[in-house]
């Protein structure tokens, strides 16, 4: 075991207890499909995803202050230090909006297909929209029609999934697009920064997390299971271990992979079916499937 993975490892054995006042997390709402973390706190998506939460330490939590309607759903959301951005689908048309906890910071569209709009690590926003790739607002003139991508730290590629569920390289210097093959069948790519070089994790249709070269393509699975969180501060990847009975979760713990493939359980709770792990304030947090509750980790 090399020293970064026995930092990660010793970093998750010991992370805050239930009674941290990094936890205090105040929801009594209805049950949330969706977390990611936004600043200091947390945006919460509720099931339906007709509105979006901010969950802060020791506050109630309040709605993002731009208005939702009755003819409103929205997408997973993604994040970038005290902004995120999601979008949103109203009375039959698509839009990106930029926000931050307290403000609606841009709007863009309508546009009659939009995608989920991402950030590269210099806190550019990127998306798809009616088979276009935009960045901050503007068409980049580059023909997509992916609507989940991933931006390097860089901002120079683009990794996406084609109808064949393979992962695609877009350069966005040169236009240029090339096919990382594999047996795999992926969604949701992501790029990361793994000390020092800058990689794919994706899951996979087969149940994996996999690592992937965007140079060349190699792969190397990592685990089975899915919903993976980049933990960029320990570059550890934290995800959900599942099973279902082909309608419901029936049962869910959250476990935690190294880059190098060691795996670590974090829960061991039988009566909780944790799913979706994100970190907050250096706190992982998990959700309930079954109530949509919101669960410290470890949960014991």
């Amino acid at each position: 075991m090399n020293v970064l993975t026995a930092l990660s490892v010793f970093v998750l054995l010991s992370l805050p207890s239930t009674d941290s006042e990094l936890q205090d997390f105040r929801y009594n709402g209805s049950g949330l499909a969706l977390i990611t973390p936004l600043g200091s706190g947390i945006l919460a998506i509720p099931w339906g995803y007709g509105s979006a939460l901010y969950l802060e330490r020791g506050s109630a939590a309040r709605c993002i202050p731009w208005q939702w309607d009755e003819s409103t759903r929205g997408s997973a959301p993604s994040s970038y230090g005290d902004s995120a951005a999601i979008c949103i689908n109203r009375s039959g048309s698509d839009y990106v909006v930029l926000f931050s906890p307290d403000s609606l910071l841009e709007l863009y569209g309508p546009f009659i297909k939009g995608g989920r709009a991402v950030f590269d690590g210099i806190g550019n926003l990127w998306f798809t929209a009616d088979g276009y790739l935009y960045r901050n607002g503007i068409s980049t003139g580059l023909e997509l029609e992916s609507h989940t991508v991933s931006v390097d730290p860089s901002g120079i590629q683009v990794a996406f999934c084609d109808s064949n569920d393979r992962i695609c390289i877009l350069n966005t210097s040169d236009g240029i697009s090339s096919i990382l093959s594999s047996d795999y069948r992926f969604y949701s790519p992501e790029f990361v920064s793994c000390e020092g070089t800058v990689v794919i994790v994706s899951p996979t249709l087969e149940g994996e997390i996999v690592k992937v070269s965007p140079e060349d393509g190699t792969c190397a699975s990592l685990a089975e299971g899915s919903m993976p969180f980049w933990w960029k501060e320990m570059e550890t990847v934290l995800y959900s271990m599942t099973s279902d009975d082909g309608h419901r979760i029936t049962a869910g713990e959250i476990w935690s992979v190294s880059p190098g493939g060691v795996n670590q359980q974090i829960t061991f709770s039988p009566g909780i079916h944790e799913i979706h792990p994100i970190v907050s304030g250096g706190a992982v947090f998990a959700i309930d499937a079954v109530t949509g509750s919101l669960i410290p980790v470890p949960d014991r």
